[in-house]
């Protein structure tokens, strides 16, 4: 790829609170050192009306408006979104999907992590950790050893993952929420704020308390 200024221009996909915190830290960051940040594409045109921003929304989500962009960071948790711009990258391409880690993210020795991922600030991944595509893992929160995390995840703020614990793919854990060491969680599951998850979960669902049952 050229080097140009054109090719060194970024979006974040997503104009909701957690699009305008990316905003927030990208400043902060060198990102501003290597690319042109343009604004945000987001489906409702509408979404930053009432906030204060550098930025503003400057197209829908589409395949064109993401190769116009020509680099993404995607900051929404919408599953099903993340799902459609991964898909489109993996299939048609022409734009970059970048990770983001903060300066104050920890992560540990043999971690691997797939595309879109993002770690905010204060958050600790530790080692030998897996963690698929367009996964997000809001500040504060820790990650355990072996811990393997499946693609299209999205983890709230200072959540808790004991080592080995295995996430299914399209998980939403709210914020507080502990899993403890060695659990399993199938796809597809939300858990909701301050749950503790002490037994693997196999059915989709949606878990909350302590210890967590499913009430939907």
């Amino acid at each position: 790829m050229e080097d140009t200024q054109f090719n060194k221009t970024l979006a974040i996909v997503g104009a909701g609170g957690f699009g305008r915190e990316m905003e927030s830290w990208m400043f902060q960051s060198d990102l501003v050192k290597n690319y042109d940040i343009i604004g945000y594409l987001d489906d409702n045109l509408n979404s930053l009306d009432g906030f204060e921003t550098d930025l503003t929304i400057i197209d829908k989500i589409s395949l064109e408006t993401l190769r116009k962009a020509k680099n993404i960071i995607i900051a929404i948790s919408n599953k099903d979104v993340k799902s459609v711009i991964l898909n489109y990258y993996k299939k048609d391409g022409g734009f970059n999907i970048l990770n983001f880690q903060h300066s104050s993210a920890v992560v540990g020795k043999y971690a691997k992590q797939g595309l879109g991922f993002i770690a905010t600030p204060n958050t600790v991944i530790s080692c030998n950790t897996q963690i698929g595509d367009g996964v997000f893992i809001n500040s504060g929160s820790q990650v355990g050893h072996d811990v393997q995390i499946g693609d299209y995840v999205s983890i709230m703020a200072n959540v808790d993952l004991g080592g080995g614990a295995i996430i299914g793919d399209n998980v939403f854990i709210g914020t507080g929420a502990v899993i403890l060491p060695g659990v399993k969680v199938c796809a597809n599951v939300k858990i909701g704020a301050g749950a503790v998850v002490l037994r693997n979960i196999k059915k989709e669902g949606t878990y909350f308390g302590n210890p967590a049952k499913k009430i939907f």
